[in-house]
């Protein structure tokens, strides 16, 4: 099929190829992610800071990309986008807990999703989102003293999700190949500092994958980086909130993971492109 003498096939083919080829590596995307278990609690934190500049806020800012190829116009899409952004923040503000737990649920439904691996994509979110709380409580009691006053999950809360997840899993058939990349998340989960493996698993596999997506390349960067620098402000504003870089970070994440996942969420389901464009065997 691939040596027709037609462009939308050549293209087709390359694509295929290429997509093979991403395949190929994300079935062992999790092994780069090993040397973040020697990372130092300062690194990490260095790391998923720099999250804000490099793919982490990036990514939700190729929304405004979405937006344009789905047509939308753009001030009312930034204004129901912020609009929406204020619901999350608001309920983080008055009323911690919930919106922590809020923030976990919201997270592991956008990275499950984002996954595409069925179940074992949310078990794998899960085990990033929850082995912290799991593990790793006295490692993010500070950042949880100012995102949230102390709350947080106690270990059997955070076990029984777990436990659910991977039954579904489980359940889901996926290849061994998935299944092994998996364990190695959870190796990096358990023994790595929480920041460093939520910021590898952020930056390394969400947000690449998010990119990959959206298909956002050339100058599709301007725009992306000009919100990036709108998201930054954001949680600069949040600052004096929250008394603390990174809570305020994450509470800026928390505000855009909304307006951001359903944005995801639109593209996912966009409508298959029209019968009459040209694919192999017509």
């Amino acid at each position: 099929m691939c040596n027709l003498d037609n462009s939308w096939t050549r293209v087709f083919c390359s694509l295929q190829k290429a997509e093979k080829t991403c395949e190929k590596y994300e079935n062992v995307s999790s092994l780069y992610l090993l040397p973040l278990i020697l990372l130092p609690e300062g690194w990490a934190l260095a790391l998923l800071l720099l999250s804000a500049l490099v793919l982490g806020l990036p990514h939700g800012a190729a929304d405004l990309l979405v937006a344009r190829k789905l047509g939308w116009p753009l001030l009312p899409f930034v204004g129901l986008y912020l609009l929406l952004a204020l619901l999350p923040l608001a309920l983080l503000l008055l009323y911690p807990p919930a919106g922590l737990l809020a923030f976990l649920l919201l997270a592991l439904l956008h990275w499950g999703r984002v996954e595409g691996k069925g179940p074992l994509g949310y078990l794998r979110a899960g085990i990033v989102l929850l082995f912290p709380f799991l593990l790793h409580g006295e490692r993010i009691a500070p950042f949880l003293q100012a995102f949230v006053g102390g709350f947080a999950l106690p270990p059997w809360a955070a076990l029984f999700p777990l436990a659910g997840l991977f039954l579904w899993a489980l359940r889901g058939g996926a290849p061994p190949r998935l299944w092994g990349d998996t364990a190695l998340l959870a190796l990096v989960a358990a023994l790595a500092h929480p920041y460093a493996a939520l910021a590898g698993y952020f930056l390394l596999q969400h947000s690449l994958d998010s990119l990959r997506l959206v298909g956002v390349r050339g100058r599709d960067w301007l725009p992306v980086y000009g919100a990036t620098f709108g998201a930054i402000l954001l949680a600069l504003a949040l600052y004096p909130a929250f008394r603390d870089p990174l809570a305020a970070y994450m509470a800026a994440v928390f505000a855009l993971t909304l307006p951001h996942a359903l944005m995801m969420e639109a593209w996912l389901r966009r409508l298959p492109p029209p019968a009459r464009w040209p694919v192999p065997g017509r």
